[in-house]
């Protein structure tokens, strides 16, 4: 239940003891033979008090006991039979209880009341408090001739059910006998089951979710913006390496090519090409070849003839002229796909990075760019020498 549903709900109960008590004041006045007798809800339980306590001891009330000056027990027994063989005893019953049922169900209401903890417990002290409203207000404007004879009490225990069933009506069109959304239950409090904390709890719950979304949200966009840092960061790096690259272009700085990264009988050797008397290279395409071409040695020529393979490098162009004098079949790769399959006397332009590979062999060199003055160096018989980082 709500908290101001709760509210609503406990000054109704409290309207309907004041009720039940106002009618300790006097509530009825009847002709008495020589006057007026005024009864009060008091004198009704001072009188009821002592003679069942005289009739508890003695066992019996005897016909002179005075119930009320000038009435005695004896009076009131001669009233009723006298009603009963007048054939009122049926009106007699029907006064009793119009008398008993909205005390009854005043009484039971306002203990519903206290005890109500949702809509469907109240519903019952709703309905009774409804029924004692609409018997009351029968009593007092729709029966005229009763009207002399009512008091205080009777008024003032009309008005006060009738303002308690106005805050009960109160609470079912503001909605506060329904439970707190179960929903809050998923920041720890409010949940299924907890009625201790209701009611404008959802005021209260409500602002505190808006608080757990700004709070998210401002941890996503610091999210998001740290992340837009290290990308403009990225970027940036990018664009000053970008940039680097195109001083050098725009600086003049001449364009190397660069042969590196061998593998089998490659291996650990590199070739720096420039235009000028370095601007070629020639590799062998077996084991001997290689270290014939590395010695300087005329004894090796027989086995470089027909296994090498002339890289020529145009630095204007930026290409790669490769030239095949090799018996074994060379391969062109790139992106590791064979662009050119070169047999003894073909040629090949290359422009941009690919990988020159031996056939059927792991023998393989990479040509790429770069930009530098480290020159090829020459051995003593005119033939490059091998780089070995």
């Amino acid at each position: 239940m709500r908290k101001h549903g709760r509210l609503m709900k406990n000054i109704a109960g409290l309207l309907l003891l004041l009720a039940l008590l106002s009618l300790l004041l006097p509530f009825c006045k009847f002709n008495a033979g020589d006057g007026n007798m005024t009864l009060s809800g008091i004198e009704v339980i001072k009188t009821g008090g002592k003679a069942g306590y005289t009739y508890f001891k003695e066992g019996r009330l005897s016909e002179n006991y005075v119930i009320k000056a000038p009435y005695t027990w004896g009076d009131i027994r001669d009233s009723v039979s006298y009603i009963n063989h007048a054939g009122g005893a049926n009106i007699l019953v029907f006064c009793a209880v119009a008398i008993a049922v909205p005390l009854v169900l005043c009484f039971l209401s306002m203990f519903m009341l206290f005890m109500a903890e949702g809509k469907k417990t109240m519903f019952m002290p709703t309905l009774f408090t409804l029924v004692v409203v609409a018997e009351m207000l029968l009593i007092v404007f729709g029966i005229t001739p009763l009207r002399p004879f009512l008091k205080i009490g009777v008024y003032l225990f009309t008005i006060l059910n009738v303002i308690a069933l106005l805050f009960i009506i109160a609470g079912w069109i503001t909605g506060g006998y329904r439970h707190p959304d179960n929903r809050q239950s998923r920041y720890g409090y409010g949940g299924k089951g907890d009625t201790s904390k209701d009611g404008d709890d959802g005021n209260n719950n409500r602002s505190h979710r808006r608080k757990r979304r700004k709070t998210r949200r401002k941890t996503k966009k610091k999210k998001k913006t740290q992340k837009d840092k290290s990308s403009d960061g990225d970027n940036k790096k990018e664009n000053n390496e970008d940039s680097e690259n195109k001083e050098k272009k725009v600086s003049g700085e001449p364009v190397t090519g660069v042969i590196s990264n061998g593998s089998g009988i490659y291996h650990g050797l590199s070739w720096n090409l420039k235009d000028g008397k370095d601007a070629s290279v020639t590799i062998g395409t077996t084991f001997d070849a290689v270290e014939a071409l590395e010695s300087g040695s005329l004894r090796g020529i027989d086995s470089i003839a027909e296994n090498n393979c002339r890289i020529v490098f145009d630095a204007a162009a930026k290409q790669y002229n490769i030239e095949s004098h090799s018996k074994q079949a060379v391969l062109i790769l790139q992106d590791g796909k064979v662009v050119k399959w070169l047999k003894n006397g073909d040629s090949y332009a290359v422009t941009s990075k690919a990988v020159l590979q031996v056939d059927g062999r792991r023998d393989a060199v990479k040509l790429g760019f770069g930009y530098g003055t480290t020159s090829v160096p020459y051995n003593s018989k005119g033939f490059p020498k091998c780089h070995k980082p």
